[in-house]
């Protein structure tokens, strides 16, 4: 009689290692996936927050530049100082645009408003001639608003890891 136990106590034994790697592998699983949302996250504010910099490093170089009479030392200035600083905007503003997926999604319409409205701080005609820079903040204000509400809601599914089983 023994003999007969024997077999169902390596059966079970078996059984319950194999449980257990399952379990152990889905936690790792979802440790590791927790670890590149955090890493997302984490890229996604420090870009925002830089190309908010460098959104309005440019529009301040263009209201500078753009009112100067003379031709030719207008397309002097703007090739040395509005073309570099709108490049690095662009750059940016290319890798945030990057991070968003492409495809129909429940949170592609609040994602697109947010990358529109990114778009809209190196966009001088979204600003009027007089009180540009109140309006250039008052946008700048709504980016971050949407970036906020996407890092929060990114933030929240990231802390739940057992949704993801």
């Amino acid at each position: 009689m023994q003999q007969d136990i024997w077999p169902q106590i390596i059966l079970g034994g078996v059984v319950a290692a194999v449980i257990a790697a399952i379990i152990t592998g889905r936690i790792t699983r979802s440790i590791k996936i927790s670890e590149f949302r955090q890493k997302w996250i984490d890229e996604l504010r420090k870009d925002i927050a830089d190309y908010i910099g460098v959104a309005h490093e440019w529009i301040k170089t263009y209201e500078a530049v753009n009112p100067i009479v003379d031709q030719a030392e207008k397309a002097r200035l703007v090739r040395e100082k509005v073309e570099p600083v709108q490049r690095m905007a662009i750059v940016v503003l290319a890798r945030i645009k990057l991070r968003f997926n492409p495809f129909k999604n429940r949170y592609q319409r609040e994602d697109n408003e947010f990358l529109l409205s990114l778009g809209d701080l190196i966009d001088p005609g979204k600003l009027p001639e007089d009180n540009s820079e109140a309006e250039w903040h008052r946008l700048a204000d709504q980016a971050l608003q949407r970036g906020r509400n996407i890092l929060k809601r990114e933030w929240e599914v990231t802390k739940q890891p057992s949704q993801w089983f």
